[in-house]
């Protein structure tokens, strides 16, 4: 049976508590610091004079208007859907009462029936 000289154990031995100390660093967080510096949000939602519209604010909390304008054109029922799963499953602290409001702004500003803005 061959066995590994010493010096490749020796090599072998180091190289693994370099990895392991190595491994310590990265998991502390104190192998790299990270500073991001993210661009400052310049969309805004849609214009509307529906009393939702300063009510949908509230997504804004968590969501880019970007990223609302870009949801496929579907109908109130999937709007209304989308603002309840964001209170009940995401926890979304928007008050029960403004459910209907923001769904219909929402589907009259993002749904299937609203006119695209001018570019």
């Amino acid at each position: 049976m061959n066995l590994p000289s010493s010096n490749v154990r020796a090599a072998a031995r180091a190289l693994f508590v370099t990895c392991c100390a190595a491994c310590g660093l990265l998991a502390s967080g104190a192998a790299c610091a990270l500073d991001v510096q993210l661009p400052q949000e310049t969309a805004t939602l849609r214009p509307s004079s529906l009393p939702g519209a300063a009510n949908a604010a509230q997504c804004l909390m968590c969501h880019s208007a970007d990223y609302m304008s870009s949801q496929p054109p579907m109908g109130k029922s999937f709007w209304e859907a989308e603002v309840n799963k964001m209170i009940k499953t995401y926890g979304a602290p928007i008050p029960v009462d403004q459910v209907s409001a923001i769904t219909e702004y929402l589907n009259s500003v993002y749904g299937a029936d609203a006119q695209k803005p001018a570019k």
